[in-house]
């Protein structure tokens, strides 16, 4: 007769839910597998939507009146900090910020990252300047919203919220990953959040894009983070040189014990 109690649990799940619900998450003890294609599976589908949509409309419904609500925004500083945010996302900047990032993976002795990541982060660029070639959709005219020095490239999807996605998106995913300090962690985190959202913001303010570019540019990045972290977990599991338990902190004590 079958013991009607709880199972037991044995030493390697147990020491899997013994990990914080980060690295449980990240590191096998709870599968994301399932939930990360149905999510990447809903960002292609809404995605193909959007670039359908977009190629035959050069507006969507309530693009026009977000757009004029942003711009008639005129808070103190508001506009400084959209400008700083977008120009995060600029390649003047993603370099050094892209070379930190790869710095800090290879101290966590994550290499798979450390390689994944600058690619990513190239490849990016290339992406979309297809999608604009294919879709074609014009840009903001000055008949319709206020605009300085409008770029001369096609409108869908947004360039700058395709890469601060992508780009903050995998850091964001990298800080999950490695670092256990929720003090580091949790800042870090927010800034990226905060950069992707109001990157997306000033693309709209300064009349470049209309909402709707700037949301296909965030499908688009949802599209290449999901794979990429995809791609990463792979690799993870197939290095058998890759630490399971790297992180941050356990590098930066290896290298400077006290």
């Amino acid at each position: 007769m079958r013991d009607g109690g709880a199972r037991k649990v044995g030493p390697i799940n147990r020491r899997a839910f013994d990990l914080p619900v980060s690295r449980r998450v990240y590191d096998g003890g709870v599968s994301i597998r399932p939930l990360v294609l149905i999510a990447w599976a809903a960002a292609l589908a809404g995605f193909v939507m959007l670039s359908v949509l977009a190629a035959f409309n050069d507006t969507f419904p309530g693009d026009l009146w977000l757009a004029h609500r942003m711009q008639n925004i005129d808070f103190t500083g508001f506009g400084r900090a959209l400008d700083s945010a977008a120009g995060s996302s600029d390649l003047p900047e993603v370099i050094p910020i892209c070379g930190v990032a790869v710095a800090a993976l290879f101290l966590a002795r994550d290499m798979a990252g450390a390689l994944i990541l600058p690619i990513t982060v190239a490849a990016r660029v290339l992406i979309t300047w297809v999608l604009k070639e294919l879709i074609e959709r014009p840009r903001p005219s000055a008949a319709l919203v206020h605009f300085e020095d409008q770029p001369s490239t096609f409108s869908f999807p947004s360039g700058h919220a395709t890469a601060a996605f992508v780009l903050y998106g995998l850091i964001f995913y990298f800080a999950a990953l490695h670092i256990r300090d929720m003090r580091l962690r949790l800042p870090l985190q927010a800034a990226c959040v905060a950069i992707t959202v109001l990157t997306g913001i000033q693309r709209i303010y300064v009349g470049h894009h209309w909402p709707s570019d700037v949301l296909g540019g965030y499908y688009a990045g949802a599209l290449i983070v999901g794979a990429v972290v995809a791609v990463h977990q792979f690799a993870r599991r197939c290095t058998s040189s890759q630490p399971r338990d790297g992180s941050f902190t356990r590098a930066t004590a290896a290298i400077d014990p006290k």
